[in-house]
């Protein structure tokens, strides 16, 4: 599914198909993002285990170091581990891992795969057990999954809003392009014309929620 300008990884629609997924009875459901870039963490709120790959020569040796996608990963794989320089990914990564700040009950272990040989995926499948286990018999799967639900509500209702400011703005074209004039020109300060789109939206919400 296109992300369509979603900038954490996945679409906006992911957590739905999970849930319907889920609630068809599969008992695994892999979702893939769409790269390891440093702001692409959404995944962390969807899925129960995170699963970050990197190989090798492709850069990603450089962007495994980045802090924000190392605080995401609960298992590191290095696919391709047959090329130049997989063994000394693995030991940035166990660096950077070791540097960390944020503590950690769970150490997330560091696995070489080659899966076009099937090499170390049956180690793949055991961390990821080993994982499960661990959430369950801590609470943090629990816990994950109410900080889930959490965010689904909060985007939600960042949505709703949005679509009131849409709203709003459409049916007030003009005066909304006179406010603008104003900033430009140094008349109006925008962090007023922002509250009171807020409070007009608020009010607006209000209004509707009464009747």
């Amino acid at each position: 599914m296109a992300t369509r300008g979603s900038l954490g990884g996945l679409s906006r629609a992911t957590s739905d198909t999970v849930k319907v997924l889920d609630a068809y009875g599969k008992d695994y459901i892999i979702i893939e993002t769409v790269g390891v870039g440093q702001d692409e963490v959404d995944i962390v709120r969807t899925a129960d285990v995170s699963i970050l790959v990197v190989m090798p020569g492709g850069g990603d040796d450089i962007q495994a170091i980045k802090a924000g996608i190392m605080e995401i990963g609960d298992i590191f794989v290095v696919n391709k581990a047959d090329r130049d320089g997989a063994d000394r990914l693995v030991t940035e990564i166990k660096m950077m891992l070791g540097l960390s700040s944020t503590e950690r009950e769970w150490t997330p272990p560091v696995i070489k795969t080659i899966a076009t040989e099937d090499q170390g995926i049956d180690t793949l499948v055991e961390k990821i057990k080993e994982h499960r286990e661990f959430l369950v018999k801590s609470g943090m799967l629990a816990c994950r999954r109410k900080e889930r639900i959490r965010c689904e509500i909060i985007k939600m209702v960042e949505y709703e809003i949005y679509r009131y400011l849409d709203s709003l703005i459409a049916e007030n074209k003009d005066f909304f392009e006179q406010r603008l004039e104003d900033i430009v020109n140094k008349k109006e300060d925008p962090y007023r014309l922002a509250k009171q789109t807020v409070e007009t939206i608020a009010k607006r919400i209000s209004k509707n929620a009464n009747v």
